[in-house]
């Protein structure tokens, strides 16, 4: 019984420890040129996003203010699921001049 509940127990664990996965995608383009500046902004969201440890802190303009972007050139979102979506982070990138 023993033998059986451990080894139940690891296989939960390698599969919330390997059940991420990473989506990215455009969200905008301007026709400004691309620059060499790059701003992130990035939320936590915890228990399936039921609860959150920022907020809307993952928003293009606080990216473009963190680093110092006036004209933005393209904007790029991504989202990192982790342990069967129990974490998930947020992550919006700005780049430009």
């Amino acid at each position: 019984m023993k033998k059986t509940f451990k080894t139940l127990a690891v296989v939960a664990a390698c599969a919330l420890a390997s059940s991420c996965a990473t989506v990215s995608a455009p969200v905008s383009a301007t026709s400004n040129p691309v620059g060499t500046k790059c701003g992130e902004a990035k939320s936590t969201l915890y228990l399936f996003g039921l609860w959150s440890s920022k907020g809307a802190e993952n928003g293009i303009d606080k990216a473009a203010k963190s680093a110092g972007i006036t004209k933005i050139s393209h904007v790029d979102s991504y989202t990192k699921t982790y342990c069967l979506g129990i974490v998930i982070e947020q992550i919006t990138k700005v780049y430009g001049e």
